[in-house]
């Protein structure tokens, strides 16, 4: 990360990245993706960096009757919050 020196920097994540163990509720699940953890863990490596923006995609919430995959995804976008501050 540390080629992108102070360079502006949009961050898309999208949550089909993420094992539909952890993240069911995406239209295009992906096994073998990433964990939540694992997730987060390279998020956190931007901290730091010049984000100017970021948006998170690809919940699609009838396709989670269990409701996690929603709470997943917000506790993504709380996690870039921590990370932007």
């Amino acid at each position: 990360m540390n080629d992108i020196g102070n360079e502006p920097i949009y961050i898309t994540i999208d949550l089909d990245i993420l094992d539909p163990s952890v993240f069911p509720g995406t239209g295009t699940p992906e096994s073998g993706g990433f964990t939540y953890n694992e997730l987060v863990e390279y998020l956190y490596k931007l901290q730091g960096s010049n984000i100017i923006g970021v948006d998170v995609v690809e919940l699609s919430p009838p396709y989670d009757h269990s409701g996690s995959s929603a709470s997943v995804a917000s506790k993504i976008v709380r996690e870039m919050i921590l990370i932007i501050s």
